[in-house]
């Protein structure tokens, strides 16, 4: 019996001085007792701290823990598909070509400020959005060097195309001698000539003024380019259009006019009128 009680004794002073004896001032939540065999509460971990071993807890994962690693494939996917939309963006801007840059810039008058009359524009719409062609003619009238008489001079060929075959102005676009365009039936109209082609594919640009002798001003010049380059901006003209002239078999008129248009790009010759 002696023998007995000495081995208890024994085995309980060797536990008190195990690495995972129960301590008098611990709540005994706070650890897991291995003897016990209690596998749902948080495990022990042995460290050994400046020769003596001490107990700790290990921690359980955060599930909504993010690993850095994690983190930064993640921001690395992000500016990889940031920069190829940028390159993306900037090969479209690539394709749609500009015939050459232009300094002048482009001003606009639209149908509604000059012409402020109950008879609203109906014309045929183009059933396409860019078109191929650009036909540049002279109006073959006195010429205008202020706004107050360009819009004075729509405002009249409107009413005479009107009263003579109940029609609007002929022209998508008219561009006066103070270097300002104005629209007549704009991007979305077909023009209204009976002797000119390619109505559904076609811009008709009118220089006001007689240019059969003399040429345009030279702003003339630059708002027309400054119209091409807006046109093709808002996708209302192919940049593979063709610029022509127009001429009859019996007249010369604009021959100024296209003396100068003939060197510029995309010039593509001449379309009949017919008598």
């Amino acid at each position: 019996m002696y023998q007995t009680a000495r081995t208890v004794a024994a085995s309980s002073s060797t536990r008190l001085h195990s690495p995972v004896a129960w301590s008098s001032r611990k709540s005994v939540q706070d650890y897991y007792d291995l003897e016990a065999g209690e596998t749902e509460r948080t495990p022990l971990l042995y460290v050994r701290d400046n020769g003596r071993y001490r107990v700790a807890k290990l921690r359980a994962a955060d599930p909504n823990h993010l690993h850095p690693v994690a983190v930064g494939l993640m921001v690395a996917l992000l500016v990889f598909l940031l920069i190829g939309v940028v390159i993306g963006v900037y090969l479209l801007l690539l394709t749609v070509q500009r015939p050459w840059p232009v300094s002048h810039p482009f001003f606009l008058v639209e149908r509604p400020a000059w012409w402020q009359y109950p008879v609203a524009l109906e014309a045929t719409t183009l059933d396409r959005q860019a078109v191929t062609d650009v036909i540049v003619l002279h109006t073959d009238s006195e010429g205008c060097l202020d706004q107050e008489r360009c819009v004075r001079y729509l405002q009249n060929t409107e009413r005479s195309c009107w009263t003579a075959r109940r029609d609007h102005i002929p022209y998508n676009f008219l561009i006066g001698g103070d270097g300002v365009t104005y629209e007549a039936r704009g991007w979305k109209s077909q023009h209204g000539f009976d002797d000119l082609p390619g109505r559904n594919m076609t811009l008709v640009v009118g220089m006001i003024g007689n240019f059969t002798d003399r040429q345009p001003a030279q702003v003339q010049y630059d708002e027309l380019k400054a119209f091409i380059t807006e046109s093709i901006r808002r996708f209302s003209l192919s940049s593979h259009y063709r610029l022509h002239g127009a001429i009859s078999a019996t007249s010369q008129d604009g021959a100024a006019l296209y003396n100068q248009l003939q060197r510029w790009p995309h010039w593509h010759g001449f379309v009949s009128r017919h008598p």
